[in-house]
This record gives C-alpha cells, structure tokens and sequence, in this order.
C-alpha cells in the first residue's frame, strides 16, 4: 500500500481548482472552495471546459460528472439535454428533433436544480423540462450520480444541478454577447439566438458590491416527417367445440387470403404526420452580491425561464381502429415466415385527415437570496431563502374531416412503409381521390377542443453550519435545517367533441405529400385535402370559422370555449421538514490516504390532496333506465410519512493520480403531483354488457425508495487527461404501476361495481451496471498535431422491473426493461484546440428501449424504439482575443428515428427531423 505525502496531494488539489476557477470564470466547488489557489493556468476554449470538468469530478467529496461551458454562453450544446447526453449513464428523450429529458443509470427519476435549489416547471410534475433554460445562461451542469446528506432530496436516478454565473466570480467589469441564425433544413427556415452578459463589481463605503445580468433568446424552428403503421391484430382462426369458428369474420379473411391454419398478423392502416412548428425560449438572469466585510456575503438572485412551444400538423389517417379490415382479396398479398403481413392492399378504408394545433407556454420565476458567514476560520453558516412561481399554459385543438380510401395499398418491412391510395375506376392511375374535396365534404368531420393551466408555488428555506477543525481525521462537521411550502393546482379539461357538416370551399386546403413528405420520399399519396392550417393556427379563428357547421345546441358553447367544471380541477399541498448532519474525515495525517464522509438526512413530508368524485346516477324515464344529473362531490386526503436517508461516500488515494471511490446511501422520489389527483368519474347506468370502467391517480401513493451501491476507480494522468471505469447497483422498493381493480359504489340505488385503474406501489426493481471512459489530448505528438483530443465513454444498464401493463397481442404478459432504458449507450467525441482553431465533432448512439408498456393507439402493446445514433460537430475560429466565430450542426447524418410493435418486424413509426446549421458571433471584454 502507498501513502502520499500531504504536500502532494494538497498541490493535486491545488492545481485542478485553478485550472477549474479559470475556466469557470466561477467559484470553485463547495468542496474546495476554501483552499487558496495557486498561480493560475491560463488555459481556454475546449481544452479549459475539459479541464475544469475533470477537476470538479477528481476533488469531489462524491461521485460527480460535469460540463463546463467553454465560454460565457457557450456550453457544448445549445439544448442542456443534449449537452447532459454526453455524461457517461445519461441517456436522452428527443421531442420533436430536441433534446427534453434524461434518465440518469436507467432511472427517469431525476431531480433537477438551479445552483443547488429546487426548480420545477408547473405541468404536474416536479422536475424542471430541461428543453424550456436557453443554455446560454448556463456556467455549467453537474450531475450527480451518488449524492450525501447535505444535498436536497428527490432523485432516485440522480441529481442535476444547473449552475449560473455571479457577478464576484469575475475579477471586474466583463461584457459577453453573441449572436446565431440558425437554419433548419426539412423546414427551409431559418431563426436567430442571442446572449449578452454584462457584470461589474465595485468597492463602495459599504463594503464591495457586484451586479450581473445575463440575458438569452432563443428562437427555433422544427420539422418532423412521420410514416406509420397501425398495430398488428392476429386473426382468430380457433374453432369452438361445435366446429364452427370462435371468430366468423376473422375466420373468413384468414381464408380468402389462403392463411388457414397460418398464424396471420394484420396491421389496420396506415398514417402520416407532418408536424410544422417553432419554439421560443427567454432567460434572465439577474445578480447582486454584497461583501460589506470579509467574513460576510450577501448573494440575491432572479431566474426567470419564459419557454413557448407551438405546433400545427396535418396528420392523415387510413385505419380502422379495432374495427376489423377487409383484404381486397384480387390483389397480391405477402408475408414474413412469422406471419406478420409484408404487403397487400385493402378495401374501403376510413379515412381522417386532420390539421391541429399544439400550444404550451411555461413560465417560472426564481427568487432567491443567501447569506453566508465566517465568524471564525473554522466556522461557515449559510442561510437561504426563494420563492418560486411557475405557470404552464396549453391548448390543444383538432380539426377533422372525413373520408374513405377505396383501395389502400400498404408495405411495411425494415424500410420506411408504403402507403398509397388508389381509386376503384383504375387503380394504375392512383390518388384521384384522395386530393378531391369533393371526397371529403359530404362525410362532414368533427372538432375536438382541450385547454389546461397549471400553476406551482413553493416557499423554501434553509440554514446550514459546518465546522471545520485544525487536526486529527475529524475535518469537519456540518448540519442543517430546511422547510418547504409548495403547492400545484391543475386545471385540464375534457377534450369538447363538436360534430360538422361540410365547411365552405375557402376553409379547405389540399396539402401536398409525395416528393415533399419525408425528403422527397414516393411511397406516400399525392397530398389530402385538410382543413386551413392558416386558420387551425388562430384558436379563437378555428371556433369562429366552425361555428356555423356545428349544430345549433353546440353552437354557442363552441364560440364560448371550453370552460372547466370542478372535477377538472386537482390541489396538492406539500410540506417538508428537514435535518442533516454529516461528518467529514480523512485519516491522511495517520498515513491511510482514506477520505470521505457519512452522513443522514431525515425528512417528514405532509401532503394534501383535494378533488371531486364525479357521480352519474342512474334514473328510470319513461320505464327505461338511463343517466341521472351529475353531481360533484369534494374529496381530501391528508397524508405524511417519515423517511431517514444515509450515505457513506469513501475516497481511497492509491496515489496522487489513481483513487478509488465507494458509494452507499438511500434515496427517495416523491410520486408526481399528476399521480396524485383524486378526480374519478362513475356513471352507475351501464348500457352494454361490458363492466363499467373508470380510472384515477392515487393520493395514497408513497415515495419510490432506493438503495444504492457505488464504485468508481478513476486514473488522471494529465490535467485534460483520465481514465475511469464505475459500478453501480439500486434495488428500488415500490415502483409505481398503473393496476386495475374492482371497487365498490352506491348512489342509493345499491351497490354496484367498477374497475377502476389507478397508480400503486408495486413490486421491486432492481437495476445495475457499469460504466469505462475517458478523455485527453494528444500533447506529446509534434506541432499542431498536439492540439487534437478525444472523449470516449460506454455506459451498460441492466434492469428488472415490474411491468404489469406490458403484453402481447394475446393479451399475454411480457417482461420489458424499464421504460425510456437503453441496455447500451456510448459516447466518441473528437477535439481540437490549438492557436485560434477549436473543433469538436461528437457521435452518441443508445440501443433499443421501451418506449412504453402500453402505448395510446398502440392496440395496448408495448413500443420499442430501435437503436439509433446521432453526429453533431463544432467549429470555432478566435479571429482576435475579443472576437470569435463558431459553426456547427446537429444531427448531420440525417437519424431517422425507429419505433415498432413489441418485434421488429412490427413497424410502428418511422421519423425524420431537421438537421440545424448554426453561425455565431461572440464578442468578450
């Protein structure tokens, strides 16, 4: 065993918190805040971001991965999820080409921060929707993976806190700006970005005081392309005892296609989506720091995140739902070995063609302001207050018309599917029809209209104090205080059905299809007819314009609006109560190098929770039974629980450039607010002979909890230079399911029966893995050679899980990994930074996941999305010390995104998206 000498490994330390606080432009790490740097290492762009992110993780108290942006508003991607993809065990959800969401070693559960507070964006949930920050706001992103008492609850996954910069992390005065058009090319538009920052600090007769305000827009444009296939049914060819089939109808395709006694799988149609769109993003961040002596500081902060999203599509449906389809038994149809239909053409297929639009805008206001003191040299006390407010706004509206493919020919296979419509008269001539207004007019269509608005509040407070001591293994001691007050209120309509008759000719409009869909792809109709998507985009236009085709009862409420009702309303209440202590040791000075600290965190959390029970009785009119007048009932629930959680974080020097890491704590996630609510609607008529059915959240639902391992070896060999390989195992307890079962109620008629579907907490989970990676620059090859590098990383996530909606199209169950986990991923990314030049050019590619267990129009089968792999690049030239241009481009391969029924050889959705090319200008004094 080698021990290293204190001098050492306090000069290791040293060393990386210069590189870091340059590179930074930004306070060290809480970890070695405190520790005098020495002569700073000027280094700049990739080669200092790649720098400083190493140091972070290497002089962690526990197990750490970051990103540092190489310059002010310049983190390595411009989405915060997309530069998050990058971190060994993170893997990303796209919507709609962007980078929205991470799951952290398998787990969604994440808990997101803004420079350690909570953050949240008001839909339900409580994380922050990374795709709503402009990440030209950002210093850095740490993400970690094994956290200690000190660090706030929340995140079973992981922990990723969102740093900003503060006006005394610059030695004065310091002005940024930069400028971007970005050009999206399946859309052919192009949209601008800008940052600027300004920052000053001055020394006053009260002391020394720092203002900053950093200010990011960002407006971007999106295209998604979208063929797909309608689930795979297997026809019933079983025969009862009788001999007579079970199925008749089934019975009677699987022979006019000559498949008697074949397993044949048949999908019911075929659609297409084309989804035109744009996003706005507003991020202010204002600072004011006060140090009226040395041992006091004063640190107020805003961050306001003001994100607008915005969609209008044309979607074009041939399908029959459920309903069965009818083969046209003259044409040619073909199969795989495993009876899942290849290609063929069917008759008389509905059709709907819809144009509708999507509008969310989400709104959070972050107040907050810290007070740290050190009385003595060995004494910190921090205090910290915020209130945050966040609103979320949306609207979702769908014009739709009807009409009917007389002949629709379809392939599916491993390519992009086929789907083409053809008339009676001559199906060689094809399309006829489906461009034809006439075709669709007299069928009439329908509008469906769906507001919501949420609004989320939260009173935090904090007071921590640690103690720092001058020798023996005792470092330090710290503990802490902390309450939460926060509150999310729900409003989400029913989606409002208005049946219309056929609209005037100028509300139509015949929007092409075949050699503009999907990059000139032939395999799709000639275009359909849809209702103006210059109108669907004006939500009072669309109801103006439909008024007068709906009927005369539903007229006046459609030109009113949906309007809520009580039981589109959900309240949650939330209070916590905190207490942490945690000891820090290092037994160097006895000659073991072995640091660390173990800690607890205790937390009482009360929730409350009020809704309405929705009642329909039953009457009897006219000697027939029907359904009564609705009445609304209040329902609260009041809930608590108690949860201790440990962590033991042990850091063990084989030297000053190999360490060891192990990891063990307990964590937890509190249920979604949306899981929550209590709302349920029953009707007691029941009309059919099917079991009445209803579904509802849970305000009963508990915490997941997890137990989890970790151990990491890590080897830095140079300042921009480390190897790493990490192990890490979680055993989750309760794990949140949605489960149907009967219950049991009575309007005064008598007791009658429901199944009702409700989140629970189910079964265990468990999930492991490891991870190997690194990064370096090739400093030892001659010349400009020097200035390349690589990073390099593979993550494998093994999980087991309960999944009890997963299941065939028998209805038999199936065991599926975690939702959104890829079992491999990996990251290979290419530098350059040498003189003026800095180049990056960065592949990431994850394998097939679960997309869900149990997808809505899926036929309630699982879908999986293929593997898929993306390559982004950067290119920055430093005309002067001042002045810089960057070009880059995201997703240049062009990645189609694949998704399917359970099997591959049951496509469900094939998906292209823009490719972005960027130009910026960036000025720095």
């Amino acid at each position: 065993m080698r021990t290293i000498d204190q001098a050492s490994r306090r000069a290791r330390l040293l060393a990386g918190i210069s590189v870091a606080t340059v590179a930074l432009g930004a306070v060290a790490p809480a970890s070695a805040q405190d520790v005098a740097p020495s002569e700073d290492i000027i280094v700049t762009g990739v080669r200092a971001s790649l720098s400083s992110a190493q140091s972070i993780k290497r002089n962690s108290d526990v197990i750490v991965d970051s990103i540092v942006a190489e310059d002010i508003g310049k983190l390595p991607d411009r989405n915060v999820a997309e530069a998050l993809q990058r971190i060994t065990g993170i893997q990303i959800q796209r919507s709609f080409g962007e980078g929205s969401s991470v799951s952290i070693r398998g787990l969604s559960q994440v808990r997101t921060e803004v420079n350690g507070r909570d953050v949240f964006t008001a839909n339900g949930g409580r994380t922050l929707s990374l795709e709503d920050v402009p990440s030209e706001l950002l210093a850095g992103v740490d993400v970690y993976k094994n956290p200690s008492a000190d660090q706030i609850e929340g995140g079973i996954g992981g922990l990723i806190n969102l740093r900003t910069r503060k006006p005394f992390d610059f030695d004065g005065f310091k002005a940024s700006a930069s400028a971007s058009i970005n050009y999206y090319d399946l859309y052919g538009k192009s949209k601008p970005q800008a940052n600027l920052l300004l920052s000053d600090r001055w020394n006053t007769g009260i002391g020394e005081i720092g203002v900053m305000v950093d200010f990011a827009y960002q407006k971007t444009a999106f295209r998604q392309d979208q063929i797909s296939s309608q689930p795979f049914y297997e026809l019933d060819q079983t025969l009862g005892a009788n001999g007579t089939p079970n199925d008749p109808a089934d019975y009677a395709v699987a022979s006019g296609l000559g498949r008697l006694g074949q397993d044949t799988y048949l999908p019911h149609g075929v659609g297409i989506g084309q989804y035109l769109g744009d996003r706005r993003r507003l991020g202010i961040d204002a600072a004011i720091q006060w140090k009226p002596t040395e041992t006091l500081l004063f640190t107020g902060e805003y961050v306001r995140s003001d994100y607008k999203f915005q969609y209008g599509d044309y979607s074009f449906f041939a399908y029959t739902g459920d309903n069965p389809i009818t083969p046209d038994y003259t044409q040619r149809f073909t199969f795989d070995d495993d009876g899942n239909f290849r290609s063929g053409t069917f008759a008389n297929v509905p059709i709907d063609s819809n144009t509708s639009l999507e509008r969310r805008k989400s709104v959070t206001n972050d107040f907050s302001l810290n007070v740290k003191w050190n009385p003595t040299g060995n004494l910190t006390v921090n205090g910290d207050l915020q209130y945050i407010r966040g609103t979320t706004d949306g609207q979702r509206s769908i014009v739709i018309l009807h009409s009917n493919a007389e002949r629709l020919y379809q392939v599916v296979g491993s390519g992009v599917p086929t789907m083409d419509i053809l008339p009676d008269n001559d199906p060689a001539n094809g399309n006829g029809s489906v461009t034809d207004v006439a075709n669709y007019a007299p069928l009439g269509g329908g509008y469906l209209d769906h507001i919501e608005r949420s609004v989320g509040k939260e009173y935090a407070g904090r007071l921590d104090a640690e103690y720092k001591f001058d020798g023996g293994f005792l470092r330090s001691i710290s503990a802490g205080l902390r309450y939460t007050d926060r509150s999310a209120v729900t409003d989400s309509s029913t989606y409002a059905y208005y049946g219309t008759t056929a609209l005037a000719d100028n509300l139509y409009e015949v929007h092409p299809f075949r050699g503009d869909l999907y990059r000139g792809y032939q395999g799709v109709p000639d275009g359909g007819v849809f209702f103006s998507r210059g109108v669907v985009l004006d939500y009072d236009a669309t109801r103006q314009a439909l008024a007068p085709y709906v009927s005369d009862a539903q007229r006046q409420s459609l030109l009113d609006g949906v309007s809520y009702v009580p039981s589109d309303r959900n309240t949650q209440g939330e209070k916590t109560y905190t207490a942490y202590g945690l000891a820090k040791f290092d037994f160097e000075d006895a000659g073991f190098p072995l640091d660390g600290n173990i800690g607890l965190r205790v937390i009482k959390t009360k929730v409350s929770t009020d809704g309405f029970i929705v009642q329909t009785p039953q009457v009897i009119v006219g000697g027939q039974p029907g359904n009564g007048p609705i009445s609304y009932v209040g329902l609260g629930v009041n809930s608590n629980y108690t949860k201790a959680l440990p962590s033991l974080n042990l850091r063990y020097h084989f030297s000053d450039k190999l360490q060891l890491r192990l990891a063990a704590s307990k964590g937890l996630t509190r249920p979604d607010f949306s899981q929550l609510n209590p709302n349920i609607n029953i009707v007691e008529f029941n009309s059919g002979s099917g079991l009445r059915t209803a579904s509802s959240g849970n305000p009963f639902l508990k915490p997941l909890e997890a137990k989890q391992f970790d151990a990491s070896l890590e080897w830095y060999f140079s300042q921009t230079g480390s190897l790493y390989g990490a192990a890490f195992y979680k055993k989750v307890d309760g794990f949140i399911a949605n489960i149907t079962s009967t219950e049991t109620y009575d309007f005064g008629n008598g007791p009658f029966n429901v199944d009702v579907t409700r989140p629970l907490n189910g079964d265990n989970g468990k999930i492991k893995g490891f991870e190997i990676g690194g990064n370096t620059f090739f400093d030892f090859l001659p010349g400009l050679l020097s200035g390349f590098g690589v990073q390099a990383n593979f993550t494998y996530v093994d999980s087991k899980a309960p999944s009890p909606d997963a299941a065939d199209n028998e209805g038999n169950k199936l065991t599926v990994p975690l939702e959104l986990l890829s079992k491999y991923s990996y990251n290979l990314i290419g530098f350059y930074d040498k003189g003026p030049l800095s180049a990056r050019v960065a592949y990431n590619w994850r394998s097939k996941y679960v997309v869900t267990t149990r997808g809505n129009g899926s036929g309630n089968l699982p879908i999986f999305n293929d593997a898929r792999g993306q390559l982004d690049a950067s290119i920055t030239y430093t005309v002067t010390p001042n002045f810089a241009l960057t070009l880059d481009g995201v997703n240049l391969t062009n990645t189609e995104n694949r998704t399917y029924y359970g099997i591959a050889s049951r496509p469900q959705s094939n998906v292209l998206n823009d490719r972005r090319v960027s130009l910026t200008a960036r000025l720095t004094y």
